[in-house]
C-alpha cells in the first residue's frame, strides 16, 4: 500500500512540474507571404507544441509548448526540416 502512495506521489509530483513554455525563433529564411505558414505548420505538427506564431516582417516565430513534451531545439529542427532553418532566441 505505501508503495502505491510512493508511486502517486511520484507521478504527481512530474505532473505538477509540467509547465507551458514560450520559444522565441529566428528563422532568417522567410522571404515570401507563404514562408510564415510553412514554418507555422512545421512547429505545429511537433507533438507538445500548442500554439505558433510566424511573423514576416520580423522573420521571427513563437511557439507555447509543454517542456515536459517537447524541446525547443526539436522545435528548430521541424522549422528546419521544412526548409527554414531556425535559431532560439528566447525562451520564457
Amino acid at each position: 500500500m505505501k508503495y502505491l502512495i510512493l508511486l502517486f506521489l511520484l507521478l504527481s509530483a512530474a505532473t505538477a512540474s509540467a509547465a507551458e513554455r514560450t520559444a522565441k525563433f529566428s528563422v532568417p529564411g522567410m522571404t515570401c507571404a507563404l514562408c510564415p505558414i510553412t514554418v507555422r505548420t512545421a512547429m505545429s505538427g511537433v507533438k507538445g507544441v500548442n500554439s505558433v506564431e510566424a511573423d514576416l516582417d520580423s522573420k521571427s516565430a513563437t511557439a507555447v509548448f509543454e517542456d515536459t513534451a517537447v524541446t525547443p531545439e526539436a522545435i528548430a529542427e521541424a522549422s528546419a526540416n521544412a526548409g527554414y532553418p531556425a535559431t532560439i532566441m528566447s525562451i520564457k
